[in-house]
C-alpha cells in the first residue's frame, strides 16, 4: 500500500512538471512516505531526517515534507522533533501534495494537511510505477476491525471502497499499455463493496477484473480470516488468472491472546478455512503474519503459536515482535513480555518459517 502511494504521489508531482532524481544532493523537494505499524519504522523515519541537516545547510530553500501514516498519527510532534521538516500530509491528502509545496516555497512557512474529512483515490501514472509489466491497484482504504494492536484504522480511516468503474478503467489502461499482472489493494479486501451505490462485492470484482483481455495474473492482498466466505474461496478456485496464493493473517495461534488482540475468530476456526481452501484448492499458497509478545503471552501460548504454524505449514510469513502503538486498546495493557524474551521467541519461529519454506521451496 505505501509503495502504491510513494507511486501515485511520483506521478501527481511528474504530472506538475517535476523530475525524479536518484541523488539525493540534487533534489529541490525530499519527501519521506512514513509507515506506523511498528515504532522501528518511526525510528527510522526520524533518523533520515536527522541525516537532512547537511543537505539543508548547503540547500536553504530545501522543501522537506513527511507524508502518510506517521505524518498522520503524529502530526505537530513531527514538527518539535525536527526543524526540517515544512510540511507534514497524512493518508487523506495525497492530492494536496503540489499545491502544499508551492504554498511553502511561496509563503515560507510550514504547514500541516492531515485532516480526514473525506477518502480520495490517486491512482499513479504509469511512467510512475516502478514496474513496465506489474501493477499495484487500490480498491479500497482504511479498515473497521480495530484489532487491539494495530494503528490502521486510526491512520486510514474507516473502510471506504472504490466504486468499481473507476477500478475497471484503471485496470483497462494498463493493460492497454502493456502490463500484465495486477495486484488489488486493501487493508481487508473482503469487505470490499461496503458503502457503495452498487451492489457488488470483492468476488464480483475479481470476475469483472479477470474479464479484461490482457491482463494474465491477478493477486490480491489482505484477507481478513474472519470474513473469508465460500463465495469467494470457489471464485478463486474457478477464475484462472488469479493467483492461488492467499495472504491469511494468523497474528496468534493461541486463542487467549487471539481474544485479546480483538481477532474475531479461534485458532480452530482458522485452520477449518485453511482444511476448506487446500480441499478446494490442492495447490494453494498460504501467507501469514505473526507476533509475538504480545502483552500477557506466556510460555504456552507462544507454544500454541509455533506448533500451530508447525501444524498450518505457512509457505511464507512476516514476523514481528509485538512494538506498543500509542491510541490502540492494547497500548493501555502491560507490555509485559520481556525484550530479551520476545527476541529469542522471534528467532524461534523465524527458524522454524524457514525450515518449512525451504522444504518446500524444494
Amino acid at each position: 500500500m505505501n509503495k502504491h502511494d510513494s507511486e501515485a504521489v511520483l506521478g501527481l508531482l511528474m504530472d506538475h512538471g517535476y523530475e525524479l532524481t536518484e541523488n539525493r544532493d540534487d533534489a529541490d523537494v525530499f519527501l519521506i512516505n512514513t509507515c506506523s505499524v511498528r515504532k522501528h519504522a518511526e525510528d527510522k523515519a526520524y533518523s533520515l531526517l536527522g541525516k537532512l541537516t547537511k543537505l539543508r545547510k548547503d540547500k536553504p530553500n530545501l522543501v522537506v515534507g513527511v507524508i502518510g501514516c506517521m505524518a498522520q498519527k503524529d502530526k505537530d510532534e513531527i514538527f518539535r522533533r525536527s526543524s526540517n521538516v515544512n510540511f507534514v500530509c497524512g493518508t487523506h491528502n495525497f492530492h494536496k501534495i503540489p499545491e502544499t509545496i508551492e504554498f511553502v516555497i511561496k509563503e515560507k512557512t510550514r504547514i500541516n494537511r492531515t485532516d480526514m474529512d473525506k477518502q480520495v483515490f490517486v491512482s499513479p501514472t504509469p511512467s510512475s510505477r516502478e514496474s513496465k509489466t506489474s501493477a499495484w491497484i487500490s480498491v479500497m482504504r482504511g479498515c473497521d476491525n480495530f484489532c487491539s494492536y494495530c494503528i490502521v484504522p486510526y491512520v486510514r480511516g474507516r473502510e471506504v471502497s472504490r466504486p468499481s468503474e473507476d477500478i475497471l478503467r484503471e485496470v483497462k489502461e494498463l493493460a492497454h499499455a502493456g502490463y500484465k499482472e495486477i495486484t488489488l489493494l486493501g487493508q481487508n479486501v473482503n469487505s470490499y463493496g461496503k458503502g457503495l451505490n452498487e451492489n457488488i462485492d470483492f468476488s464480483d470484482l475479481l470476475e469483472q477484473v479477470h474479464r479484461i483481455r490482457g491482463i494474465e495474473r491477478i493477486h490480491f492482498v489482505t484477507s481478513h480470516p474472519k470474513d473469508i466466505s465460500l463465495k469467494l474461496i470457489d471464485t478463486v478456485v474457478n477464475l484462472e488468472k488469479v493467483s492461488r496464493y492467499l495472504h491469511f493473517s494468523l497474528q496468534a495461534g493461541s486463542d487467549k491472546i487471539l481474544r485479546l488482540m480483538n481477532r474475531g475468530y479461534t485458532l480452530s476456526q482458522y485452520i477449518d478455512t485453511v482444511k476448506n481452501l487446500r480441499e478446494r484448492m490442492s495447490d494453494v499458497k498460504l501467507g501469514t503474519d505473526i507476533i509475538v509478545g504480545f502483552p500477557g503471552e506466556e510460555e504456552e501460548d507462544f507454544d500454541q503459536t509455533y506448533q500451530a504454524m508447525n501444524d498450518i505449514q505457512f509457505d511464507q510469513a512476516y514476523m514481528f515482535k509485538y512494538s506498543p502503538r500509542k491510541g490502540t486498546a492494547a497500548f493501555k495493557l502491560t507490555d509485559d513480555v520481556l525484550q530479551q524474551i520476545k527476541k529469542e521467541r522471534l528467532n524461534k519461529i523465524i527458524n522454524l518459517q524457514r525450515s518449512i519454506s525451504q522444504k518446500k521451496s524444494k
